[in-house]
């Protein structure tokens, strides 16, 4: 019992260990760490004990093949957890790999009286990070490059303010232009007549047969104000606000997607880019209004 407690605890400090490292080279305080210690050590403890008494059992009396036989067995109960935690499963496999290490060699300083247990211990210490070092950049590499990302441009009339929709899969309209990994939208400005002899008359809206990207992500769009001349000069942030997604359809048949985002000149802060404004939202239904009819009409 002494040696699997002591693989629980070891194992839970490398995992731990690597992250707060990471943390410190990525110039912050590592406090992720914590978290892992805490969940390693409840699932090391309360999971893999009892899943190394299992494969002691299982393997009591074997001899040959023992060693595979035991740590497949410690891997697919930690794989197992990925149908009870989702993506952390990864934890939890790393978890039960080191538990299993920790537990051989252990065993192997047990047995082979002969051998200097120093070097026993820090060659297994050696090779045990350097392949959890491993797991884990392959980890974290794999979720950088799984990461989505929007990656549009908004190339918008100078000086237009108020509320943008842009309709997707729409039949007939041009597809989205390309620029290297980026999809431009070009926004046109448009009166409606429904706002007619009011301030928000004027709206943004493209029109295009390119699907929208449903799988979402981190917003990595680039907004731009664009003169007669074509030439581009870059909004700042704070004078975006962010809108809703959706979409309609007409009986289930033929269903139009869009976004929408809003845009000021004199307003610009932290509460515009969080909320937008009440007036640009009243203008956005209006404009959704009257091209739901018209969309769905049309295809």
């Amino acid at each position: 019992m002494t040696r699997k407690l002591k693989s629980a605890l070891f194992s839970t400090l490398m995992l731990s260990g690597l992250f707060f490292l990471s943390g410190v080279i990525e110039g912050s305080v590592g406090a992720f760490s914590i978290v892992v210690l805490f969940y390693a050590g409840v699932g090391n403890f309360l999971y893999g004990i009892p899943v190394s008494f299992l494969s002691d059992y299982l393997t009591r009396k074997l001899l040959k093949f023992r060693f595979m036989v035991a740590g497949f067995i410690h891997l697919l109960f930690g794989t197992l957890t990925t149908f009870v935690i989702g993506g952390l499963g990864i934890f939890a496999v790393v978890c039960s790999l080191l538990f299993f290490l920790f537990e051989e060699l252990q065993r192997k300083n047990r047995l082979q009286f002969k051998v200097n247990r120093k070097t026993i211990f820090i060659n297994g210490i050696i090779t045990i990070s350097l392949f959890s070092l491993g797991i884990y950049g392959l980890w974290h590499s794999m979720g950088t490059n799984s990461e989505k990302e929007t990656n549009q441009i908004y190339l918008i009339p100078s000086g237009y303010k108020g509320s943008i929709v842009v309709y997707y899969d729409v039949s007939k309209e041009p597809p989205l232009k390309k620029e290297g990994k980026f999809s431009v939208i070009p926004v046109k400005v448009e009166n409606l007549e429904a706002l007619a002899d009011t301030d928000i008359e004027q709206y943004g809206i493209t029109l295009t047969s390119t699907p929208m990207n449903e799988d979402g992500g981190t917003i990595n769009d680039k907004y731009y104000y664009v003169d007669e001349t074509g030439k581009r000069t870059e909004i700042d942030q704070y004078c975006i606000s962010n809108g809703s997604s959706g979409s309609f359809s007409a009986d289930n048949e033929k269903e139009i997607q869009y976004t929408t985002l809003q845009i000021t000149k004199t307003d610009c802060s932290e509460e515009f880019f969080l909320n937008g404004k009440d007036i640009y939202h009243t203008q956005m239904d209006e404009v959704h209004d009257y091209w739901r009819n018209n969309l769905l009409a049309e295809n």
